[in-house]
Protein backbone atom coordinates (compact mmCIF):
# COMPACT_ATOMS: atom_id res chain seq x y z
CA UNK A 1 0.00 0.00 0.00
CA UNK A 2 1.33 3.28 -1.30
CA UNK A 3 0.58 6.25 0.40
CA UNK A 4 0.77 9.85 -1.65
CA UNK A 5 2.14 12.61 0.02
CA UNK A 6 1.44 16.13 -0.73
CA UNK A 7 3.75 17.71 -3.30
CA UNK A 8 6.24 19.72 -0.63
CA UNK A 9 6.82 22.63 -2.86
CA UNK A 10 3.36 23.16 -3.46
CA UNK A 11 2.38 22.72 0.30
CA UNK A 12 3.68 24.70 3.34
CA UNK A 13 3.39 21.64 5.48
CA UNK A 14 3.09 18.35 3.60
CA UNK A 15 3.62 15.91 6.13
CA UNK A 16 0.74 14.29 8.21
CA UNK A 17 -0.92 16.13 10.79
CA UNK A 18 -0.86 13.29 13.61
CA UNK A 19 2.98 13.07 12.94
CA UNK A 20 3.19 16.72 13.47
CA UNK A 21 0.78 16.86 16.05
CA UNK A 22 2.81 14.30 18.04
CA UNK A 23 6.11 15.97 17.44
CA UNK A 24 4.57 19.14 18.74
CA UNK A 25 2.87 17.04 21.97
CA UNK A 26 6.47 16.34 22.76
CA UNK A 27 7.69 19.73 22.55
CA UNK A 28 4.43 20.98 24.57
CA UNK A 29 5.20 18.28 27.19
CA UNK A 30 9.24 19.54 27.34
CA UNK A 31 8.52 23.22 27.41
CA UNK A 32 4.86 24.50 28.08
CA UNK A 33 2.45 21.99 29.82
CA UNK A 34 5.22 19.39 31.10
CA UNK A 35 2.32 16.42 32.61
CA UNK A 36 -0.57 18.33 30.39
CA UNK A 37 1.33 17.30 27.15
CA UNK A 38 2.38 14.08 28.47
CA UNK A 39 -0.73 12.88 28.73
CA UNK A 40 -2.21 14.09 25.89
CA UNK A 41 0.63 12.52 23.86
CA UNK A 42 0.32 9.39 25.83
CA UNK A 43 -4.05 9.91 24.62
CA UNK A 44 -2.71 10.34 20.82
CA UNK A 45 -0.17 7.50 21.18
CA UNK A 46 -2.86 5.01 22.73
CA UNK A 47 -5.86 5.99 20.13
CA UNK A 48 -3.58 5.98 16.90
CA UNK A 49 -1.20 3.79 17.29
CA UNK A 50 -2.11 1.00 15.10
CA UNK A 51 -2.33 3.81 12.56
CA UNK A 52 -2.68 2.83 8.91
CA UNK A 53 0.23 5.26 7.64
CA UNK A 54 4.08 4.24 8.81
CA UNK A 55 5.06 7.64 9.24
CA UNK A 56 2.45 8.28 11.32
CA UNK A 57 3.33 5.39 13.43
CA UNK A 58 6.89 5.85 13.11
CA UNK A 59 6.56 9.71 14.76
CA UNK A 60 3.85 8.22 17.49
CA UNK A 61 6.61 5.74 18.43
CA UNK A 62 9.43 7.82 18.85
CA UNK A 63 7.58 10.78 20.41
CA UNK A 64 6.40 7.98 22.73
CA UNK A 65 9.83 6.24 23.84
CA UNK A 66 11.58 9.69 23.36
CA UNK A 67 9.44 11.02 26.45
CA UNK A 68 9.42 7.94 28.72
CA UNK A 69 12.98 7.34 28.05
CA UNK A 70 14.28 11.09 28.39
CA UNK A 71 11.79 12.04 31.20
CA UNK A 72 13.38 8.48 33.41
CA UNK A 73 17.13 9.67 32.38
CA UNK A 74 16.95 13.16 33.67
CA UNK A 75 15.23 12.33 36.90
CA UNK A 76 17.66 9.34 37.26
CA UNK A 77 20.20 11.43 36.69
CA UNK A 78 19.81 14.34 38.68
CA UNK A 79 18.64 12.52 42.03
CA UNK A 80 22.08 10.34 41.51
CA UNK A 81 23.59 13.89 41.67
CA UNK A 82 22.16 14.94 44.76
CA UNK A 83 22.31 11.90 45.68
CA UNK A 84 26.03 11.92 45.62
CA UNK A 85 26.67 15.69 46.25
CA UNK A 86 24.02 16.14 49.04
CA UNK A 87 21.34 18.87 49.02
CA UNK A 88 23.62 21.09 51.22
CA UNK A 89 26.27 21.00 49.01
CA UNK A 90 26.51 24.49 45.85
CA UNK A 91 28.21 22.23 44.14
CA UNK A 92 25.77 19.42 43.89
CA UNK A 93 23.24 22.32 42.33
CA UNK A 94 25.70 24.04 40.04
CA UNK A 95 26.31 20.63 38.43
CA UNK A 96 22.48 19.06 38.61
CA UNK A 97 21.06 22.60 37.21
CA UNK A 98 23.81 22.56 34.53
CA UNK A 99 23.34 18.93 33.98
CA UNK A 100 19.55 19.50 33.48
CA UNK A 101 19.51 22.41 31.55
CA UNK A 102 21.70 20.82 28.72
CA UNK A 103 20.19 17.63 28.41
CA UNK A 104 16.77 19.67 28.09
CA UNK A 105 17.72 22.07 25.99
CA UNK A 106 19.30 19.15 23.67
CA UNK A 107 15.91 17.10 23.83
CA UNK A 108 13.96 20.73 23.07
CA UNK A 109 16.65 20.65 19.69
CA UNK A 110 15.68 17.00 18.69
CA UNK A 111 11.90 17.99 19.44
CA UNK A 112 12.67 20.96 16.74
CA UNK A 113 14.42 18.71 14.31
CA UNK A 114 11.53 15.74 14.62
CA UNK A 115 9.21 18.50 13.97
CA UNK A 116 10.66 19.91 10.68
CA UNK A 117 11.16 16.13 9.72
CA UNK A 118 7.26 15.49 10.93
CA UNK A 119 5.95 18.87 8.76
CA UNK A 120 8.43 17.39 5.67
CA UNK A 121 6.78 14.26 5.46
CA UNK A 122 10.05 12.26 6.19
CA UNK A 123 11.05 10.03 8.80
CA UNK A 124 12.75 10.55 12.06
CA UNK A 125 14.69 8.26 15.11
CA UNK A 126 15.70 9.88 18.24
CA UNK A 127 19.39 9.26 18.68
CA UNK A 128 20.28 7.26 21.50
CA UNK A 129 16.55 7.24 23.12
CA UNK A 130 14.55 6.34 19.94
CA UNK A 131 14.06 2.93 19.50
CA UNK A 132 14.55 1.19 15.96
CA UNK A 133 12.25 1.52 12.84
CA UNK A 134 11.04 -2.59 12.79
Amino acid sequence: MRIERPDPLVHAMPGPPLAIAAEALFLINLMLLPVLGFLLLCGLWHRHRRHHDPLVRSHLRQTMSASLWGGAFLAASSLGIFAIGGLDNPWSWVIGVLYFLLVHALLILLGFLGLVRAMNGHDWRYPVIGPHSP
